[in-house]
């Protein structure tokens, strides 16, 4: 439906229409700024916590290593 018209813009694609859309040139909108948010920091937010709870760990290890 999008190729009949003029000017083809897909708004808030799901990962189909976003591959369609890159392959035909079509411009993309995406208004769910709150989703694209949660993808990116909910794991990068896990990521910086394991790296925490390792330094962490590694530090008390060798706390008690040495006492």
């Amino acid at each position: 439906m999008l190729s009949l018209v003029g000017h083809a813009v897909a708004v808030n694609p799901d990962a189909r229409l976003r591959r369609e859309a890159r392959l035909r040139g079509w411009e993309i909108r995406d208004f769910r700024t709150g989703r694209k948010a949660a993808k990116i920091a909910i794991p990068a937010a896990m990521g910086t916590g394991m790296v925490i709870g390792a330094v962490a760990a590694t530090a008390a290890i060798r706390r008690r290593q040495r006492g």
